[in-house]
């Protein structure tokens, strides 16, 4: 898949001007606090329909703005389309050509995969965090997983619902339990086979980058088995979550657990060693996630700034041999690698983006 064209209206600072991003590899360029890095965020938001740095929808508008936009001319499944993604208050909307569409539609002819090189947070940080990044990696191998994902959320407030006190008896919570049951299954099954498939692409990543540092990955589920399974454990759990008024059973409470030299990351790994697992994992999900005929586009924000020289010429061709268009931001064009054919370089200021042509030029 590739991005041919992008334009944004009222987001962040963002110019309101079309790029033209039919390129292999775009790199934005410019001094902090231009909107370099806006701009990967509104690709990002094209392509995996969400922002790698915001929560809420009012960060991402312009200040004084009630709604904002930006739309993209897609080249995928040999198909040339144009997406556009709509934030207002009254919510989020999603059209392709002029036909409203869901996410799941969205995702199945568009998707991105990236990396920020400073965020070690999955690594070092609480459960949520790493679950969040494995049920990111399933939804870019198989956006249909937003649905199972979605649904499971739904059932899972609502059983915290019903826990509150005078909510809910006993016959109400074994029937939310039976549903949750069924859908924690599924949800298991769905992340344990994304880590099976992800794992020797993540090792053979990390090798590439660390050498031969041994590293490991393991998904540690809360519960396994069948729907019986849980709903015994569920039962059992039942007058501890009265007490809590918490959910104490069920995928939301599952883990996975990254390793350096048979070791817990998150208690032993370094900066560096921290920063490439979450590098390898994330070049593991896009290889995964490639097909015969397409690979999600990849986005990287702020190289350089905490890749040395040698891995970040080694990521732009790992990332190119998978046949992923790249975007990237930088402060520095040196930093940008010399051996890519059709590189395209834009000069951002005040978030207008101007070509500037090539890295050399640059």
């Amino acid at each position: 898949m590739r991005l041919l064209r992008v334009q944004a209206q009222s987001f962040r600072n963002l110019g309101a001007e079309v790029i033209d991003v039919d390129a292999p590899f775009v790199a934005f360029v410019g001094p902090n606090g231009q909107g370099k890095t806006n701009w990967l965020e509104a690709i990002a938001a094209l392509g995996t329909l969400r922002s790698f740095r915001a929560t809420r929808t009012a960060e991402l508008l312009k200040f004084g703005s009630r709604e904002a936009m930006v739309e993209g001319v897609v080249h995928s499944d040999g198909m040339t389309r144009r997406y556009r993604i709509a934030w207002a208050e009254a919510g989020r909307t999603l059209r392709r050509e002029d036909r409203t569409v869901d996410a799941v539609s969205w995702l199945r002819s568009f998707r991105a995969a990236w990396f920020v090189p400073g965020d070690v947070a999955p690594i070092r940080g609480e459960p949520a965090l790493r679950r969040a990044m494995l049920d990111r990696t399933a939804l870019t191998l198989d956006p249909g997983y937003l649905s199972l994902a979605q649904q499971f959320r739904r059932v899972l407030d609502h059983k915290a619902a019903c826990l509150r006190p005078g909510n809910a008896d006993g016959p109400t919570l074994d029937a939310v339990d039976a549903q949750l049951a069924g859908l924690a299954v599924r949800v298991v099954a769905r992340r344990t086979e994304t880590v099976a498939s992800v794992a020797p692409h993540f090792r053979s990543f990390y090798r590439e980058f660390c050498g031969d540092e041994e590293v490991s990955v393991r998904f540690r589920p809360q519960t396994t088995g069948d729907e019986d399974t849980f709903l015994r454990a569920q039962f059992a759990a039942r007058g501890q979550e009265r007490d809590l008024r918490r959910v104490m059973v069920g995928p939301h409470r599952d883990d996975l657990e990254f390793a350096v030299r048979g070791k817990p990351a998150r208690a032993y790994a370094s900066q560096g060693q921290a920063r490439s697992l979450v590098l390898a994992w994330k070049l593991a999900e896009l290889a995964c996630a490639r097909t015969t005929d397409e690979t999600p586009i990849f986005l990287v924000d702020d190289l350089g700034s905490e890749l040395d020289p040698d891995r970040t010429a080694r990521l732009v061709r790992v990332v190119s041999e998978l046949g992923a268009q790249v975007f990237v931001t930088t402060t520095d064009t040196r930093f940008l690698p010399r051996s890519v054919e059709g590189i395209r370089v834009f000069s951002v200021e005040a978030g207008v983006a101007r070509p500037t042509g090539t890295a050399d030029d640059g």
